[in-house]
């Protein structure tokens, strides 16, 4: 397998993953979502469900997490890319443009008014 072959390779594997978390993330919430209406729309009581609501959320944290290891999985290999491809090449991905270093987010949220 030639060198560019390889990096491609690893490059879609790569996307599928993180696109997979992605899908992960929005049906979880999808679920905590109906839950919540579930119980609202009929007026149950909030006790019903508690468990599996907060195994839920506690889901959604760990594939937040999972998404976020992802992240930086992609900013490592996109530090090995010139290495394994020669560094005169540009890599790009499926997906529009990634955010230059000014723009990126650095560190955890923080609160806002």
């Amino acid at each position: 397998m030639q060198r560019r072959q390889l990096a491609q390779t690893i490059a879609d594997a790569l996307f599928q993953a993180e696109d997979s978390a992605d899908i992960s993330l929005r049906d979880a919430s999808a679920l905590i979502n109906t839950l919540t209406n579930a119980r609202l729309d009929h007026r149950l009581s909030a006790v019903l469900g508690a468990d599996a609501l907060s195994a839920t959320t506690e889901a959604v944290r760990a594939l937040g997490e999972a998404r976020g290891r992802l992240v930086a999985a992609h900013q490592a290999l996109a530090g090995a890319a010139p290495w394994l491809v020669g560094h005169n090449v540009v890599l790009t991905g499926p997906m529009t443009g990634k955010p230059d270093d000014a723009t990126r987010p650095a560190g955890r949220l923080r609160e806002v008014a």
